[in-house]
């Protein structure tokens, strides 16, 4: 058993969250944004029914999973010590199981009623799922969340308290004035890792937490005005919105150590950076943001990439912004400019990490969930599916053997993903909130 400090585990946390990333920007000799991109891999042609093929790859896949439950009912890394307890996999597993047909991949008989005792037997009286050893924190945002939206799809009367309990905590988890993040911070109407906030100090904070937080709390009903217009203005950042008039952040270092002493941004004037559409992932940890940041003579901003900008996309949705609004099919727009599967366009290839191949499973994931959500055109599905098809193992399971460096080598993480993936490729449409 892992003894991780509470220190060790927050200063690894930039590269332990699930992310995103896009084609990175270079800046041609005139000052102009340049898109930088792998070459389109080829596709080989899909089955002829894509929807079957998913629904085959989709029952063999669920059915591993299944499988590898344990006798707690809980699931748990075989790899990494951090997710070792279960905590956070078995509701993010057990929320990807239930969204399976029945008719692909039924339950074992004693399959959910145990996950969810694991589940009750793991939250805390303040709701909080993650907390239980207090020497590693485990995700407790992410897992409040799924867990969250398991009971409230498969959970039963008493389950009523303890989502309550959930949900108040997830609200107080928004960065906003009353906890020291006022409209002038950063931070201000996102989420980030969960646990004791510190008044003022966000901690780990993005994207990709603040769009759990958001689904979970929307799947409750809609959003309560304040708390999703305090999202929005986080959202308007990490889009780079041109009505939002605040300065970016940024890592060049007179300017980013100025910021950080204060951990403010002017108000005082317009914003010159360029509006393409995409988000990035944080503005707070500005490392984990896997595009590059660009040094524009208009400005210095991060780029969007692929997977951030499908985070943000379901983001705008559960904040309650409409399908046809601005916001979202700007995005949309540059999702269909870089439409490529096999690499999460925005991340640059020559960078010293493999970052593009350490979140192939997450992109497919959003990417797939985005496509299904929305009805989008084109080809996605079947791009997908070849991407999947060729990284199932013969027992049902997919493993990242290009990279681990985002964890998606343990097989629980990257099947539970492709899972997603799969689920989304076979529905028509999944626009409507969902209990789970």
């Amino acid at each position: 058993m892992c003894t991780l400090s509470r220190r060790s585990m927050l200063k690894q946390l930039a590269y332990f969250v699930p992310t995103g990333f896009t084609v990175g920007c270079n800046l041609e000799s005139e000052g102009r944004l340049q898109n930088v991109c792998p070459p389109p891999a080829p596709t080989q042609v899909a089955h002829p029914d894509e929807r079957l093929a998913a629904r085959e790859q989709l029952a063999r896949a669920a059915a591993w999973l299944w499988n590898q439950q344990g006798a707690d009912g809980g699931w748990h890394s075989q790899q990494y010590a951090l997710l070792e307890s279960g905590q956070a996999y078995t509701p993010f597993v057990l929320h990807a199981l239930l969204a399976v047909p029945m008719s692909i991949c039924e339950p074992p008989e004693e399959g959910v009623e145990p996950a969810l005792q694991f589940l009750r037997k793991h939250t805390n009286q303040q709701g909080t799922l993650g907390l239980a050893n207090p020497d590693i924190l485990e995700y407790p945002n992410y897992a409040t969340s799924y867990a969250l939206r398991c009971f409230l799809q498969v959970g039963t009367g008493e389950d009523h308290s303890r989502i309550q309990r959930m949900r108040d905590y997830l609200l107080n988890q928004q960065y906003r004035s009353e906890n020291g993040f006022g409209p002038e911070h950063l931070a201000h109407g996102g989420w980030g890792f969960g646990g004791v906030l510190k008044k003022g100090q966000p901690g780990h904070m993005d994207l990709a937490h603040t769009r759990r937080v958001l689904e979970a709390l929307r799947a409750l009903g809609p959003l309560d005005a304040d708390v999703s217009q305090r999202a929005k203005v986080f959202l308007a950042l990490v889009q780079r919105n041109p009505e939002d008039p605040r300065e970016q952040p940024t890592l060049q270092q007179e300017v980013y150590l100025k910021w950080l002493a204060t951990a403010r941004l002017s108000q005082r004037r317009t914003s010159p950076i360029p509006f393409d559409g995409g988000f990035y992932f944080s503005p707070i940890v500005l490392a984990a943001n896997k595009g590059r940041e660009s040094l524009s003579p208009r400005g210095s901003y991060f780029c969007s990439y692929a997977s951030a900008t499908c985070d943000g996309i379901l983001s705008l949705l559960a904040a309650g912004v409409d399908p046809e609004e601005w916001r979202i099919r700007s995005a949309v727009t540059w999702l269909s400019d870089n439409p490529q599967m096999h690499y999460p366009a925005g991340i640059p290839q020559e960078h010293p990490e493999p970052w593009g191949e350490a979140i192939h499973f997450y992109h497919l994931s959003v990417r797939a969930e985005v496509g299904a959500r929305l009805e989008l055109p084109g080809r996605w599905r079947a791009d997908i599916l070849h991407e999947l098809a060729i990284r199932q193992a013969n027992d049902g399971s997919y493993q990242n053997k290009m990279s681990g460096l985002m964890k998606e080598d343990d097989s629980l993480l990257a099947t539970a993903l492709a899972v997603q993936a799969l689920t989304h490729v076979i529905s028509p449409n999944t626009l409507a909130p969902r209990g789970a």
